[in-house]
């Protein structure tokens, strides 16, 4: 009888494959995701659209404006040995950020792809320009004993400043937090459960928090899924984050203080099992410590995790 051929193994060279095939997610290279149509509050000029942009480019680190023109900012970011080209592009209804150039970002023009953090470094800045655009500046003409005015947040809901106060005790949650109505990500409820597995991280991760009747509760958490990011392809695609906004009431709706969490994920536990939805959850749950901590000193304008 013939034995077949024996052929060797190389264990190692098997391993060096294997890790070949999985990559090396934490600064992969990703598709590059422009901010496109952002809304601009009604009533805003150009001019003084052009300010407010500005004026929220320059509040983050590391930005600076570049050159300005009508409908026009350049804005260029500088971390460490690495540099970041934007076109901030605006009329009197929308904004959009667009990638222009890029130093030691690994950038791939045919494909158009760079180094991870980038995505991260844009979704930042947009979030600084939302508040910059949405925040009114002050009144110098209003005098003591006027009505205080309100705070704009994104989208131009406007919130009453806080009139309540809370020193302790039981804080309800619903069992279920929706997502705003511009955030359109239906699989992040079909898939990953995020609406209900937040709730229940919440309540986790606080001794305070609770899931139950808002309508009964002493204090409460008036709570929104204000964005998320999460393209297909696990830690391939770039990072994946979302963003929380909460509100916390006493009972009769008086406003305490607010917070807007934000975090960003870079890797899966296993590659292999809805990487995308490992990846979004790992942010929920990031989020729900950052409010659990918060709640201990609940300061009003609270900016968690990324968000800051």
């Amino acid at each position: 009888m013939i034995n077949p051929p024996y052929t060797k193994f190389d264990h190692s060279s098997l391993i060096a494959a294997a890790l070949l095939a999985v990559g090396s997610p934490t600064h992969a290279a990703a598709p590059i995701v422009d901010i496109e149509n952002a809304p601009v509050p009604v009533g805003l000029n150009m001019e003084q659209i052009q300010q407010r942009l500005i004026a929220g480019v320059l509040s983050r680190r590391g930005w600076t404006v570049q050159a300005a023109a009508a409908g026009h900012i350049e804005a260029r970011l500088s971390v460490r040995s690495h540099l970041a080209f934007v076109d901030i592009t605006f009329d009197e209804a929308t904004y959009s950020i667009t990638y222009k150039d890029s130093h030691n970002l690994d950038y791939k023009p045919k494909k158009r792809r760079i180094h991870a953090n980038y995505n991260k470094w844009i979704a930042n800045l947009n979030a600084e320009l939302q508040r910059s655009l949405f925040t009114p500046i002050a009144d110098p003409t209003v005098g003591s004993g006027a009505t205080p005015a309100t705070t704009a947040r994104p989208g131009g809901v406007a919130a009453p400043v806080t009139t309540g106060s809370y020193g302790g005790g039981v804080v309800t949650i619903p069992a279920t937090i929706d997502l705003s109505p511009s955030v359109n990500a239906p699989k992040a409820v079909s898939e990953c459960r995020i609406d209900v597995l937040l709730a229940q991280w919440l309540a986790d991760h606080s001794p305070a928090i609770e899931i139950g009747d808002l309508s009964n509760a002493s204090y409460y958490l008036d709570l929104a899924i204000t964005e998320i990011h999460m393209p297909g392809g696990g830690a391939y695609s770039g990072p994946k984050w979302m963003e929380l906004t909460g509100t916390l009431r006493e009972g009769n709706g008086d406003i305490v203080s607010s917070f807007r969490a934000k975090r960003f994920s870079m890797v899966a536990f296993n590659p292999l099992r809805r990487p995308t939805c490992q990846m979004l959850q790992r942010a929920g749950k990031a989020i729900a410590r950052d409010v659990g901590q918060w709640l201990r000193n609940p300061l009003d304008g609270a900016e968690l995790g990324d968000a800051r």
